[in-house]
């Protein structure tokens, strides 16, 4: 007997958009040549023409249109001008993602134009969106049209008579927008660009100066109520609270402190800060609750429903989340106006079509994906809670409202871990993590979440009642912003999220969607009256358990390149040091951490990602050189998530205060701290030794740096920490000749001595160091001292991250400035500086 395959039923739409999707991505995948992805688009037209006249002399000639060849013929073309259209859309994708400039240079500029936007006025740091219409450098002066994100210098607070429409001229430093600085990291620019924003623009605060008769008058109408929302709640609400409103009804995140963003991610409820289906059915909610209320006829009803949905929509900047979800929900709302039945699945397909179309590019947005995903696992789960049962007469009104409100809640616990299933593999992609707590925290906070929005829409309203009424809807407001955030705090505190050491692999992520949609298409073609209900019911989980075991692929794949080089890869975390090594073998080590404070943990923001891009896992040791913030900082992050077994130190400051939250990371995270007592030698990794030589007894904390010398195929690495004079003459007589050198302080010109310099003899020196630091590192007479040794001098502060690929006769350097690699051989004449292989 042949085996049956189970119905399935895909609309349209979704039909469209799959083979876009496999168009587009077969041709970032797949190596696509040039000529092809150029032409694609054309193709793709002779393709769709073709399959559009064949179909037409079928219909007018069924005679000569009527065989089997014809209608392959028509499938076929069809098919391929759809595969052909996702590789020219994957085409434009991929041009929309070139790499940007790494530390590009600022420009000293006068601008004249007009203020856009302020909604991000009162947010950390304080931005304006800003039209420049003249731009002036130097001596020239030009007319042009930019969008520019307005800074401040000094951390000055900008003037609150700033107001959208406002005419102004200005000088600053123009700077443009920024690629990745590390591998794996996040571009900043990338999030300016697909804004339409050109830059950004520090502003000095005494130059700002209004002409009394603009060349222009008028602004935004959205941004003028941008700006009157925003400033009502910063007016009446705390700023943690008032930051919180702006991100809910304005989509303006930049409010919301790093550390309460972090909670809502690891809680597993960061889809409430952005604009996504869940506010805007919210607000479709309280249009119909209004229309009902007001007892409008169902076609003025939905009109109005629809006309302020999108008008919201358009309000906030359009993001791809809450077009998704106008379009699905317009889809279902039209369709019962017409009479019609619009599936969510058609209608989720509909908008990933149109959006895709209209900006290939938004498919590579993190919003775009979590929002599609997180529908597709909602959807895949809809069979369970469809699933059949006995029939039995109700025992009386109580049991009967009790099952009603355990189905409400069973509904929404499937709800959200379909949602939650669905996202999976792509947050484990761009978080490194899971949140567990998400699907039982999401229980209570989407309640909250409605609530608070309710409560914010009606607080603006009772602002023009007058000040009693408005003062007492701060008050609601105030206390279910509070309990949201605490609610999230203690959420991601209870139940930390699981942690993914390596990037799961796009085709093993796609498999997994695949098997949602197949999932999600076999639960549709079980409602009408199918009686393999429990067989649907079972694809799905099968498909959400595929889902969500799609991370753990990464952790039971061999970690890449384990047999390959040794790579030393100088992280670029500001002023800071983190170094981290690649070992022969499939071993890693990690020397310092970079910094962190309240804005900015590097161990989260630069090293963990980097660690991750790498694919490599847990590092095999880690050595911190000495008890400075700046070395230690990123160590309590990356302990809590796992990614120190063992952390050398030199046992110094025994009594600081970073000494607790460090051993209580290491405790959670299954790492030990080993403070060194005399100077040691480790095998690591079996095929390399590091040796730890102590510092300066009773020196101050630079002097007292362990000076750590990696020793791996023949060449010698040493990682020197903070060591200045009196330190560097302690330790040099146990040192030896070394090929790489991460040079000591920072360049600072109480290190790195002539002595120093000529015992060690580096070919390839590492300077990091901060941009535009306030110390001056590095010093210049040091960086002419070592390249008259004929040293290869490379600096983050200029370079970014920087890569030493370790050979036996030389090492291969590149850096995100530079990606080209760069020969320098152990024993060859002169050394090469970034600056002489710029094209």
């Amino acid at each position: 007997m042949r085996p049956t395959w189970p119905r399935l039923a895909v609309p349209a739409p979704v039909t469209l958009w799959l083979l876009l999707c496999a168009g587009h991505l077969g041709s970032s995948l797949a190596p696509v040549p040039a000529l092809l992805e150029s032409r694609a688009r054309a193709l793709a037209v002779g393709a769709g023409a073709l399959s559009l006249a064949v179909a037409a002399v079928r219909s007018r000639r069924p005679r000569i249109g009527s065989g089997a060849r014809a209608s392959i013929v028509e499938a076929a073309a069809g098919w391929g001008s759809l595969l052909l259209a996702g590789v020219a859309l994957g085409g434009e994708s991929d041009r929309a993602a070139w790499p940007l400039p790494v530390h590009p240079s600022e420009v000293g500029v006068v601008l004249e134009g007009r203020v856009l936007d302020t909604a991000a006025i009162d947010a950390e740091p304080p931005t304006v969106l800003f039209e420049a219409r003249r731009v002036r450098v130097g001596e020239v002066e030009e007319p042009c049209r930019a969008t520019l994100l307005l800074r401040w210098r000094d951390e000055t607070i900008p003037p609150r008579w700033l107001l959208p429409g406002l005419w102004l001229r200005m000088s600053g430093s123009y700077r443009p927008p920024e690629d990745a600085r590390n591998p794996g990291g996040t571009p900043p620019g990338r999030w300016l660009t697909g804004l339409g924003i050109a830059g950004t623009v520090a502003v000095d605060p005494l130059s700002l100066s209004a002409p009394a008769d603009p060349p222009e008058r008028g602004s935004d109408l959205g941004a003028i109520v941008r700006d009157r929302v925003a400033r009502r709640f910063a007016a009446a609400l705390s700023p943690p609270v008032a930051a919180l409103a702006r991100g809910m009804l304005l989509g303006d995140r930049s409010g919301i402190s790093p550390a309460i963003r972090d909670s809502f991610r690891d809680s597993g409820t960061i889809h409430i800060l952005s604009i996504s289906g869940l506010h805007v059915c919210i607000l479709a909610g309280f249009l119909s609750l209004l229309a009902t209320a007001l007892r409008l006829p169902t076609g003025p009803a939905i009109g109005l429903e629809l006309l302020s949905l999108w008008g919201y929509v358009a309000l906030v900047g359009a993001p791809a989340s809450a077009i998704r979800s106008a379009v699905l929900w317009t889809a279902v709302r039209s369709g019962r106006a017409l009479g019609q039945v619009v599936r969510p699945f058609a209608a989720w397909g509909l908008a990933g079509l149109l959006l895709h179309l209209f900006d290939p590019a938004s498919v590579l947005d993190p919003g775009f994906q979590l929002s599609f995903t997180a529908v597709l696992g909602l959807g895949a789960s809809g069979a369970l809670s469809r699933l059949p049962g006995p029939h039995r007469k109700e025992a009386g009104m109580v049991l009967s409202k009790l099952k009603a409100w355990a189905g409400g809640v069973w509904s929404l616990f499937l709800q959200s871990g379909g949602a939650t299933a669905g996202t999976m593999g792509i947050q484990s992609r761009l978080f490194g993590a899971v949140p567990m707590a998400g699907i039982a925290l999401n229980l209570a906070v989407i309640p909250l979440c409605t609530l608070f929005m309710a409560e914010a829409i009606l607080f603006l309203f009772l602002g023009a009642a007058g000040p009693a009424l408005a003062s007492m809807g701060a008050g609601a407001l105030e206390a279910s912003g509070l309990l949201l955030l605490a609610l999230n705090h203690r959420g991601a505190d209870l139940l930390a999220p699981w942690v993914v050491p390596r990037l799961a692999p796009v085709a093993l992520v796609a498999a997994a969607l695949l098997a949602l949609l197949v999932a999600w298409a076999r639960a549709e073609a079980a409602r009408g009256g199918d009686p393999a209900r429990a067989s649907a019911a079972r694809w799905s989980v099968a498909a959400l358990v595929v889902a969500a075991l799609v991370p753990l692929a990464s952790v039971w794949s061999t970690p890449a390149a384990s047999q390959g080089p040794a790579v030393v890869l100088a992280l670029d975390v500001g002023q800071g040091d983190a170094t981290w090594v690649a070992l022969p073998g499939g071993g890693s080590m990690l020397v310092d951490a970079g910094p962190a404070d309240e804005e900015r943990d590097a161990g989260k923001l630069v090293v963990e990602p980097a660690l991750r891009a790498e694919g490599r896992g847990r590092t095999t040791v880690a050595v911190l050189s000495h008890a400075h913030l700046d070395h230690f900082g990123g160590f309590a992050w990356l302990a809590r998530r796992r990614w120190v077994a063992t952390l050398i130190e030199n046992g110094s400051d025994p009594s600081g205060v970073w000494r607790a939250p460090l051993r209580e990371a290491l405790h959670r995270g299954g790492g030990r701290l080993a403070p060194l007592s005399r100077d040691s030698s480790f095998s690591v990794a079996g095929r390399s030794t590091l040796a730890v030589v102590r510092g300066l007894e009773g020196g101050g904390e630079n002097d007292r740096s362990l000076a750590a010398t990696l020793r791996t195929e023949g060449v010698s690495v040493l990682f020197a920490g903070d060591l200045e004079s009196a330190g560097e003459a302690a330790v040099l007589p146990r040192l030896a000749r070394v090929q790489v050198l991460k040079a000591p302080h920072h360049g600072s010109r109480t290190s790195s001595g002539q002595a120093w310099i000529d015992r060690l003899s580096p070919r390839i020196v590492l300077v990091s160091c901060g941009e535009r630091n306030r110390f001056g590192h590095p010093d210049p007479e040091v960086l002419d001292r070592y390249r008259r040794a004929g040293a290869s001098v490379w600096r983050t502060d200029q370079e970014g991250a920087v890569r030493v690929t370790l050979g036996l006769s030389g090492g291969w350097i590149s850096s995100r400035r530079h990606p080209a690699p760069v020969f320098v051989a152990w024993d060859g004449p002169g050394g090469v500086t970034p600056s002489s292989h710029i094209p």
